[in-house]
């Protein structure tokens, strides 16, 4: 995991970097920081918008099938793949989003949580030397063994007579270091309901910001459930029953989880990881707000209405092609293709018509090699045997 967290958290850690020597501020370098991220994911934020917009409207039809072949669950299969094959729908596309951002997620806490190596660029022998000395006086810490950079720059704050042995240059850096939230909140300082100082304006604000970030995710949380409780009425889907029971009952268990892991989490992490927390819930809930007025139900609706069209226009010009090339192999053969006999790409070779070349607009096919002539020989020929042997009842391999 530490090994794809530093492929990905180095080309985002320049980025922290250059924001920083702008801003010459750690807390607004994380603020901007945020946006970035979130532009970058910003196209699979669209398609997830899309897709779940797209499931609210398609899933009445769901449960109809449901309702209609309860007992038959054979016949449920089969009708469910019918539908979503003429709707154009997949079921694991809102999946997908989500699985390309999880790797980009691991590099965003990678560059919060090693402020020396992608902001000071200090080497990997003094941070290493750093932590040592660090370990001195944070050791006993929780999260000390697996974050210690943010550590190593209080101590060195805090201590900078401990590190005279190391290059003065990397004590300078982090001692100039401005981490600090609206000029008084030290971020790398975690968040205490006892501070040993007591309670100064530093420290009420140090405990807000586990607080802070438990209200935003609860905010982005609530409007999510209020938006999917819409959008399911809108659709006409039935809550009572089926997965959209389930979909609502977790949401109303995250509707208060997540907030709560998000304070106690931040509560015990230095207070940047908790204000970087807060800035991306805040933002995200911007994000959906301006994406819900973007993919209303109607617009989706045309949305998944033009790429349906699209997607047959495309088939039906694969299969015009397709019958071609098997009239183009017969008339080599001196044979003739029947009518019943064709083979079509919405057939049994759907899932390899990606190995033919696209057809013009009129459906003729493309050039297409002589090994690929073959591979598709293969497959008429291994197709015409399958054929063949359900007419007459015989055992059927593959060739």
């Amino acid at each position: 995991m530490n090994f794809i967290s530093e492929i990905i958290g180095y080309p985002l850690g320049f980025v922290m970097w250059f924001l920083y020597q702008i801003t010459h501020n750690y807390a607004l370098a994380i603020l901007l920081f945020t946006l970035v991220t979130r532009l970058i994911l910003l196209p699979l934020a669209f398609k997830q918008q899309k897709s779940t917009a797209a499931m609210a409207a398609f899933t009445p039809k769901l449960e109809e099938l449901k309702k209609k072949y309860a007992n038959n669950p054979q016949k449920l299969n089969e009708e469910q793949m019918k539908l979503y094959s003429e709707e154009g729908m997949n079921p694991l596309s809102s999946c997908l989003p989500l699985l390309i951002q999880f790797p980009l997620l691991i590099g965003i806490f990678d560059v919060v949580y090693r402020p020396i190596t992608h902001i000071i660029r200090a080497s990997k022998d003094v941070i290493e030397q750093a932590r040592v000395i660090a370990e001195t006086l944070f050791g006993t810490e929780r999260y000390f063994a697996v974050r210690p950079e943010i550590y190593i720059v209080r101590a060195v704050k805090e201590h900078p007579d401990l590190f005279s042995a190391l290059p003065t240059e990397f004590v300078e850096k982090i001692t100039d270091f401005n981490n600090r939230l609206f000029g008084f909140i030290d971020l790398g300082q975690v968040p205490s309901f006892t501070p040993e100082s007591g309670w100064t304006t530093a420290a009420i604000g140090l405990i807000m910001i586990p607080f802070l970030s438990g209200a935003a995710q609860l905010l982005s949380t609530v409007y999510m459930y209020v938006r999917q409780k819409k959008m399911q009425a809108a659709g006409g889907a039935n809550t009572a029953d089926g997965p959209q029971k389930s979909m609502m009952n977790s949401m109303n268990i995250m509707l208060f989880v997540m907030p709560a892991f998000s304070v106690y989490i931040a509560i015990g992490y230095p207070a940047a990881i908790g204000f970087y927390w807060t800035c991306s819930a805040l933002i995200g809930f911007l994000q959906s707000v301006l994406l819900n007025k973007i993919y209303t139900p109607e617009y989706v609706a045309k949305l998944v209405e033009k790429d349906k069209l699209k997607k047959k226009d495309k088939s039906k010009k694969r299969n015009a092609a397709f019958e071609r090339y098997q009239q183009i192999l017969a008339e080599k053969n001196g044979t003739t293709v029947p009518e019943g006999n064709r083979i079509t790409v919405s057939g049994k070779l759907k899932d390899d018509d990606d190995d033919l070349p696209d057809p013009d607009d009129q459906g003729n096919p493309g050039k297409i090699s002589k090994s690929k002539q073959r591979e598709i020989e293969r497959k008429l020929i291994n197709e015409a045997r399958r054929r063949q042997a359900e007419k007459y009842g015989d055992d059927y391999t593959e060739d």
